[in-house]
């Protein structure tokens, strides 16, 4: 072997640069945008059956009474499942929890066309809950795995927006389709655009949490404490200060809760009350859903130079407004400039909220504790229409409605008194090694430049020397 060409050791060459395994701007966008188009044709499916539930719970017999027990039914299904299924894609990787909900989107809606009653039509909502109940918390989890803090409300509003997508264009087709074939119609062109989400994801979606990436973490968590190594509990997970976490969770179950509340009065007031047809409910809903994706792709970003606070305040006051105008409003024309300003209002909070919630959890948490939150989200939706089936009969929609305005300036005071903005809150000890990692790197890159400096020069020195 000739050592000139092929020399093995003692010899330092100095590295011209430096190859790292973190992603590109471009990989991480492209990603990112991978997902949201996922999820977009994963909720345009939902948005499809979303007018034709009530009616087809009334072809069974149904009325408010069953839309809210399947609403709560689902609620609960997710309110279960979100806390596991986003622990297991901080465990197992963010990959097989989005796949197996899109699986199971899938085959929810073939069970909707063959369910023959309503408790069967409920028992496969709940399935589709808990099944499902996984893919908010790694989608959100793949945001915060690629992007930093300061982008981070940005790219969670595109994902944002992609849920949304669904439900500009598929209600408007959706109601038509009732109202041109019946209900077999959309729930099986849902079926077909969900399996289509789940093939575009299987090819195209990657792995963002390594097993390398994970068996990382638990090296580091084996030195900073061997005792509790695969012992972490839900209270060792939850961010601090818990005051902050536990008003964001407040304002998150509060704003799911009024909304689940008026919801079934509020379809079925629609349909009943002013004449409306389940195309016009389509629009109404598709409108709302418009709004909704151009405000969180154009708006999810302010959060990151204004702050989390200021927007998650703005989006709450569209809300209130809203409430309140279906109280005193029937022009459908008014109603529809409502669901704007309603859209804008969610485009808001939605991308702020959730970049808060990442922005304060330590990176192994992430997942679970999004699951956390959904499962607060789902305990609104759970109890929402409980509380409206026990009250739809003893008052009129519109009292309904204002109940719903009260609580969403319940959430506003809540917010305006006790969320802090991250700048103000001291580090947590946990997040300190996540948080310097790039400085210890580039302090020991420019320390090895150095040692490998001074032995490639001590090396020459002895060579001019000679043995």
């Amino acid at each position: 072997m000739n050592r000139e060409k092929h020399p093995l050791l003692g010899e330092v060459v100095p590295a011209s640069h430096v190859t790292t395994s973190q992603m590109s701007p471009k990989r991480v966008r492209t990603i990112i945008l991978l997902l949201s188009g996922s999820v977009a044709l994963m909720m345009t499916g939902y948005g499809l059956v979303m007018p034709v539930f009530a009616r087809r719970l009334s072809e069974f017999g149904g009325g408010v009474e069953e839309l809210g027990l399947m609403t709560m039914a689902f609620a609960l299904a997710q309110l279960i499942g979100a806390p596991y299924m986003g622990g297991q894609a901080d465990k197992r990787g963010r990959r097989p929890i989005i796949l197996l909900s899109l699986v199971s989107v899938s085959f929810s809606y073939i069970g909707y066309l063959l369910a023959p009653t309503t408790a069967v039509f409920i028992a496969v909502r709940a399935a589709a809950g808990f099944l499902t109940s996984g893919l908010f918390p790694a989608a959100m989890g793949v945001v915060a795995d690629l992007v930093s803090e300061d982008h981070r409300a940005r790219w969670a509003g595109i994902v944002m927006g992609s849920y949304a997508v669904g439900m500009i264009f598929g209600p408007v087709i959706g109601g038509v389709l009732y109202d041109g074939f019946g209900f077999a119609a959309p729930f099986i062109l849902s079926a077909v655009v969900a399996f289509m989400a789940l093939i575009a994801g299987s090819l195209l979606i990657p792995e963002t949490r390594t097993a390398e990436i994970r068996n990382r973490e638990m090296l580091r968590r084996r030195h900073a404490n061997p005792q509790r190594v695969g012992k972490s509990s839900i209270w060792d997970a939850l961010p601090r200060p818990l005051l902050i976490f536990g008003t964001l969770l407040a304002v998150d179950f509060i704003s799911a809760f009024s909304f689940a509340f008026v919801e079934p009065q509020m379809i079925f007031y629609f349909y009943d009350s002013l004449g409306w047809t389940t195309t016009q409910f389509g629009v109404l809903v598709g409108v709302y859903g418009l709004s909704t994706v151009l405000g969180q792709v154009g708006l999810g970003q302010l959060s990151d130079k204004w702050g989390r606070k200021p927007l998650i305040i703005a989006g709450l006051i569209p809300n209130l407004v809203f409430f309140g105008g279906l109280a005193v409003l029937t022009n459908y024309t008014a109603m529809m400039v409502g669901a704007v300003f309603a859209g804008l209002g969610n485009a808001l909070i939605a991308p702020a909220a959730n970049a808060f919630y990442l922005d304060i959890t330590a990176e192994e948490h992430r997942s679970r504790i999004i699951g956390l939150k959904g499962s607060f989200l789902s305990l609104g939706g759970v109890l929402g229409p409980l509380a409206v089936a026990a009250v739809s009969g003893l008052m009129a929609p519109q009292n309904v409605f204002w109940i719903a305005c009260g609580l969403v300036l319940v959430a506003l005071v809540l917010g305006l008194f006790f969320l802090q903005e991250q700048k103000h809150i001291v580090a947590d000890p946990r997040r300190v090694p996540d948080q310097s990692s790039n400085q210890r790197a580039l302090a020991a890159q420019a320390g090895l430049h150095n040692i490998v400096i001074v032995a490639a020069a001590s090396r020459a020195e002895r060579q001019m020397d000679g043995p």
